[in-house]
C-alpha cells in the first residue's frame, strides 16, 4: 500500500494540496489585488522600467562629469630620487682623484589651472544637462508603458478567466443536454443522431474549455512576470458596469494635452535640444581656450653643481590654445551634429503625427464603447430568451438539438463578445489617459474606481 506514496502520486498529491489552499483562501477572504499593487509590485521588479531607472541615473551622473571641466583643476607631484655616482677630477699637482657622490633628489611641485574661457566645455556642460532632461522624459515614457504593458497583462487575465467561467458553464449546460438526450432515447422520444450530436458538442466544449484554462495561465504568467507577485485574484468589471462620460468630452481637448504633456513626445522634445547642444559643442572646436595657471615647486639637490642648495619656485600667468588646422575634422563633426538635429526634427514630426492617430483612434473606440457594451449586453439577453424558447420547443416536440445546439452557441459568443468589448474599453480609456499625459498615479486610480473586488464572474453565465 506504501507504493502509492511513490513518484506517481506526487502530482495528484500536489493538486489536492493546491485545491484546498485555494479553498483556504476563499474562506479567508482572499484580497484581491488592485491595479495600484500591482503597479507598485511592477516598478520594484520589472526588468524594463528597472533598466530605465538606471539609465536616467546615468544621466545624470554626466552633469557633475561635464560640470568639472569647467572648475579648477589642482594636482600634486612629487618625486625622490637617489643619485649614486662619481666625479673625477684633477688636483693641484695634476693627478686625478675620483670622489664618490651620494645624493638624495627630493622634488614636489603643486599646480593649478582654471578654465577662463572654455566654450566646449560649457557646450558639454549644457548637453549634459540636456541629455539629464531628455532621460528624465524618456523614463517617465517607460513608466506609461510599463502601465500599458501591466493593464493589458491584467485585463487580459481578467477576460481570459471569464472565458474560462464561460467555458465552464457551457460544459456543464452540454452536460445536462447530453442526459436529457440519452433519457429521451431510451424513452423512444429521441433519436441517436440527436444523442450523437449532442455528444459531440459536449466534446467540442470540452477542447474549447481546455484551450481557455491554457490562456488563462499564459495569461496570468505573463502577469507573474511582470509583478513578480505569485496567483493573487483580481477586481472584475462589475457586470452592471456602464461607462461614464469623458473629461474632458472634446477631441481637440485631449489633443491639446497630448501634444503639451506627452512623455514619449517630451522625449523628443529633449533629443532635439540635446541634439542642438551637440552642434554648438562641435562648433566649439574652432574656439580658442584660455587657461589661468600657475604652480609652485621645491626641489633640493637639482644637479651636482647645486648640491645642499633648495630651489622654491612660484608662477602665475595665463594660457592661450587657438586651434590653426585640424584636417577637417571640426567641419565633418558639425556636420554630422547637424543631420542629427534634423533627424531629431524628423523624429519629432512623425512622433506628433502618430500621437494624433492613437490619440483620436482610443478617443473614438472610448466614446462609442458606452453604446457598444449596451449593444451587447442587449444581444446577450437576446440570445438568452432564444435559448429559453429553443430549449421549451424541443421539450413540446416542436424543435431539434440543432436548434438548441445553435441558440446556445450564439449565447455564449454574447457572452464573450460583451466581456472582450468591456476589457478594450477599459485598455482603450486607459491609452487614452497615458497618451495625453495623465499622471501616472491618476491613471491607475481611474481603473482601481472602476473594478470591484466581488468573487464571481463580471457576466452572468445562467440564462
Amino acid at each position: 500500500m506504501y507504493k502509492h506514496l511513490g513518484r506517481p502520486m506526487a502530482r495528484p498529491l500536489r493538486d489536492v494540496m493546491l485545491a484546498v489552499s485555494g479553498c483556504l483562501a476563499m474562506a479567508l477572504g482572499a484580497h484581491a489585488m488592485t491595479m495600484q499593487e500591482a503597479f507598485q509590485a511592477a516598478v520594484r521588479n520589472d526588468a524594463q522600467y528597472r533598466a530605465a531607472g538606471h539609465e536616467l541615473a546615468s544621466a545624470q551622473f554626466a552633469v557633475p562629469a561635464a560640470r568639472a571641466a569647467l572648475l579648477p583643476q589642482i594636482s600634486l607631484n612629487a618625486s625622490g630620487s637617489d643619485v649614486v655616482g662619481s666625479r673625477s677630477f684633477p688636483n693641484a699637482a695634476a693627478q686625478d682623484v675620483t670622489v664618490r657622490v651620494d645624493y638624495a633628489a627630493p622634488q614636489a611641485s603643486l599646480a593649478l589651472r582654471m578654465p577662463i574661457f572654455n566654450y566646449e566645455a560649457l557646450s558639454r556642460y549644457r548637453q549634459s544637462e540636456a541629455q539629464s532632461e531628455a532621460a528624465t522624459a524618456v523614463y517617465r515614457a517607460r513608466g506609461t508603458e510599463l502601465i500599458d504593458r501591466l493593464s493589458a497583462a491584467y485585463l487580459q487575465v481578467l477576460l481570459a478567466d471569464e472565458a474560462r467561467e464561460l467555458s465552464k458553464a457551457q460544459v456543464q449546460m452540454l452536460t445536462v443536454q447530453v442526459a436529457q438526450a440519452k433519457q429521451r432515447l431510451q424513452r423512444g422520444e429521441g433519436t441517436r443522431v440527436d444523442a450523437a450530436q449532442t455528444q459531440a458538442n459536449l466534446d467540442v466544449a470540452r477542447t474549447r474549455q481546455i484551450e481557455a484554462e491554457d490562456q488563462f495561465e499564459l495569461a496570468r504568467r505573463q502577469l507573474q512576470r511582470i509583478t513578480g507577485l505569485q496567483t493573487a485574484p483580481l477586481r472584475r468589471v462589475p457586470a452592471n458596469y456602464s461607462p461614464s462620460p469623458l473629461e474632458p468630452e472634446r477631441l481637440g481637448d485631449w489633443l491639446s494635452l497630448a501634444i503639451a504633456q506627452s512623455p514619449s513626445l517630451q522625449a523628443r522634445e529633449q533629443a532635439l535640444t540635446v541634439a542642438r547642444m551637440g552642434v554648438q559643442r562641435n562648433l566649439a572646436g574652432h574656439m580658442p581656450r584660455l587657461d589661468l595657471v600657475a604652480s609652485v615647486s621645491r626641489s633640493q639637490n637639482d644637479m651636482v653643481s647645486s648640491l645642499n642648495q633648495t630651489s622654491t619656485l612660484r608662477s602665475i600667468g595665463v594660457q592661450l590654445n587657438v586651434p590653426l588646422y585640424s584636417g577637417g575634422g571640426v567641419d565633418a563633426s558639425v556636420k554630422q551634429a547637424l543631420a542629427d538635429q534634423a533627424r531629431a526634427e524628423e523624429d519629432i514630426r512623425s512622433e506628433r503625427e502618430n500621437l494624433a492617430i492613437e490619440v483620436q483612434r482610443h478617443y473614438q473606440f472610448v466614446v462609442n464603447g458606452a453604446s457598444k457594451i449596451s449593444a451587447y449586453r442587449q444581444a446577450v439577453e437576446s440570445s438568452a430568451l432564444a435559448l429559453q424558447g429553443a430549449r421549451r420547443s424541443l421539450e413540446a416536440g416542436l424543435g431539434t438539438n440543432n436548434d438548441v445546439a445553435d441558440a446556445q452557441a450564439r449565447y455564449f459568443s454574447a457572452q464573450r463578445d460583451l466581456a472582450q468589448t468591456r476589457i478594450e474599453y477599459l485598455q482603450s480609456r486607459l491609452r487614452l489617459m497615458l497618451q495625453a499625459g495623465m499622471a501616472m498615479a491618476d491613471v491607475v486610480g481611474d481603473i482601481d474606481r472602476i473594478l470591484v473586488a466581488e468573487p464571481g464572474s463580471a457576466t452572468s453565465t445562467t440564462p
